[in-house]
């Protein structure tokens, strides 16, 4: 549609010598006023007219013009210059798009970096269903830019350092000392992983409460690991190194992957720097102990330093954001965090502006709000955490319920309801505005009709199924009349479904300049309907022309090309049988 929106453009500039932005142009509440309408109150102005004039003159003098550019019609209504696509033209634009692979994309960031740190889970510790949100939110935005054209860096910036791992460490010992060899807790480390840390933190946490000195003992294991003694940061360096092989196998699950591994630990010996440029540029203070920043704007100082004297997260953002410019050369910087956040981050680039860092402006803070589960919320620092590997386990389960009373001889049906469970947490995540509290709610999430992954899923693999009996009975078929192709493109459910294609591109383009998934969960839904309404107007194996079947054909391949690109950029597979 772009194109189209384009071409509009163009031609009022040529008529009238002045330009409109890409942006002017709006949907047109249904489809019998026009497939989209230009709004002419900006024209108004400098052409000393009233908008429903300038649309009436304008319909009358581009109207000829336009319809040898693929258009059928352009009406005036009210203040909107409304138009209408050729079908015909339209699906041959598409399907010529769609031969050369070339649908959705303009290219936006063609020689551009963009950076996204996600994720970032806590190490020594198991992913929980809250942090779904921003690995499905930062996964869908690297695929969207990456479609785009720009270069994506991913980064998994990890939770790796702080005095819990003091606890681990004293952990580990302990429980060495106990089996009188070090060796075998090694071991154990590597072949039980992130459970036997769990374990091993755990009985520390318990036994600390009634031996406090195991609480100095942890801190001091700390500090010894931040001065660099070697055999404490080899120990760490194994929980780390078991906690990231136990995620990769989540990750793989879900099929997100990352380019980068960092964490805080990458960053503690540039700390003091950071603090100490802060102080020179902008100023600092003590304020009860702590040493804080004041920033124009800003009611809440920025706190740089604890009283006792541990650093906080903003510095290591600070040294972070700086590190990733001289490594990257970014164009933009995303930091996929919930909306909790949204003071720190609004602190950290004001800051980064004040240090007169040139690349301030390229980070962004992409927010999002809170999931609950039944009447859960997920946070679990109030120990009411759900594990996301069980709760992926517990869909599968439910989703293999479902496609075995539907299609009980599936071959492959494990692989297919891990597919859908999968996609159901993620569709139900990003169909929805990503700074807003979702929900999430199995038996609409799992449902293989209305506004789900699954309904876009099983519509993909009835597009394989309806492709292979229709190839079948093309065979049995006359060439038949080539105006029966022409009645074909007028029907509502194909100019419907051709429409639907239409969109791809700007909802792209959305979903790029507003770093909206949503966008891109929408157009697919609308696909899939539409090529389901054309499917139950149409019967194709009752077709007699050969011509007609191919015509058929070539709209259920493209439906089914628009569709695993639309998931792909959600991050959810598009299974061949359902």
């Amino acid at each position: 549609m772009r194109a189209s929106i384009d071409r509009v453009h163009a031609a009022i500039k040529f008529h009238l010598g002045l330009g409109l932005e890409s942006a002017d142009w709006a949907p047109t509440p249904n489809k019998q006023l026009g497939d989209f309408a230009i709004p002419c109150f900006k024209l108004a102005k400098a052409l000393g007219k009233a908008p429903p004039v300038i649309a009436t003159e304008l319909a009358a003098a581009l109207g000829p013009a336009l319809k040898e550019q693929g258009f059928s019609e352009v009406r005036a209504v009210g203040p909107y210059l409304n138009v209408f696509q050729d079908v015909s033209e339209l699906y041959k634009n598409l399907t010529t798009s769609l031969k050369d692979k070339n649908i959705g994309t303009q290219n936006l960031g063609a020689g551009k970096t963009m950076v996204i740190d996600f994720s970032s889970p806590n190490v020594a510790k198991e992913i929980g269903l809250h942090h779904l949100r921003s690995t499905a939110i930062g996964n869908s935005l690297a695929h969207i830019f990456a479609f785009q054209g720009y270069k994506v860096e991913r980064i998994n910036y990890l939770g790796d350092w702080g005095t819990s791992f003091g606890k681990l460490i004293e952990a580990f010992k302990l429980e060495a000392k106990h089996l009188s060899d070090t060796k075998i807790v090694e071991e154990k480390l590597r072949t039980e992983g992130l459970p036997y840390m769990l374990d091993l933190y755990v009985r520390y946490n318990r036994a600390e409460k009634e031996n406090p000195a195991l609480s100095e003992a942890a801190k001091a294991a700390f500090k010894k690991l931040e001065e660099g003694d070697a055999e404490y940061r080899r120990i760490w360096q194994l929980f780390r190194g078991t906690s990231i092989d136990d995620i990769k196998k989540l990750y793989k699950r879900l099929d997100v992957s990352f380019d980068h591994y960092d964490g805080e630990s990458l960053y503690e010996k540039q700390l003091d720097a950071a603090v100490d440029e802060v102080t020179a540029k902008v100023g600092t203070h003590i304020s009860e102990g702590a040493l804080v920043c004041e920033l124009p704007g800003h009611k809440i100082p920025v706190l740089l330093r604890k009283d006792d004297g541990a650093s906080l997260y903003i510095t290591r953002d600070i040294v972070a954001a700086e590190d990733r410019f001289k490594r990257f050369k970014f164009d933009v910087s995303l930091y996929v965090v919930s909306i909790q956040q949204k003071l720190h981050f609004q602190q950290l680039f004001d800051l980064l502006k004040a240090l007169g860092k040139p690349f301030a402006s390229r980070c962004e803070h992409i927010s999002y709000g809170m999931l609950s589960f039944g009447d859960k919320t997920m946070k679990s620092r109030e120990g009411n955490m759900i594990v996301l590997d069980d709760a992926l386990n517990e869909g599968k389960k439910k989703a293999l319920a479902i496609i075995n009373e539907k299609n009980p001889d599936l071959v492959g049906a494990e692989d297919v309801a891990e597919m859908v469970s999968v996609g159901a947490f993620i569709f139900n995540d990003l169909s929805q505005n990503r700074n807003h509290d979702i929900r999430f709610d199995w038996d609409k999430a799992l449902s293989f009709e209305g506004d789900t992954s699954g309904a876009i899923q099983y519509t993909h693999a009835r597009c394989t199924s309806l492709l292979e009996r229709a190839a079948n009975h093309l065979k049995t078929l006359p060439s038949g009349d080539t105006k029966r192709i022409d009645e074909l493109l007028s029907n509502e459910a194909v100019r419907g479904l051709l429409l639907a294609w239409d969109g791809f591109d700007l909802a792209a383009e959305k979903a790029l300049i507003h770093r909206d998934p949503a966008q891109i969960a929408s157009i697919t839904l609308d696909i899939a309907k539409a090529f389901n309404q054309l499917y139950h107007k149409v019967r194709f194996l009752d077709v007699t022309s050969a011509n007609e079947l191919e015509v058929l054909m070539t709209l259920t391949r493209g439906t089914q090309t628009f569709l695993k690109q639309g998931l792909g950029l959600l991050g959810i597979k598009a299974p061949e049988r359902m």
